[in-house]
């Protein structure tokens, strides 16, 4: 793994720890349900993609996208 992909890998641990820390925020369930909304699936797009390029081998080919 290069330098360039462990930090792109810690960015990506980044932005899932805002999410979890914003779920302890004051405000309306609903509100934080569409954030997860928006945001959860571009995660799990980037994880993939990071596995993928990482393993050689995408296990979730054929499979619909999103969560």
């Amino acid at each position: 793994m290069s330098t360039a992909e462990i930090e792109d890998l810690g960015t990506l641990i980044d932005r899932l720890d805002n999410l979890a820390h914003a779920l302890k925020m004051a405000l309306p369930a609903s509100m934080h349900v569409e954030q997860m909304r928006l945001a959860l699936p571009n995660l799990v797009k980037d994880f993939k993609a990071a596995y993928v390029h990482e393993m050689g081998e995408n296990p979730w080919d054929g499979q619909p996208d999103g969560v």
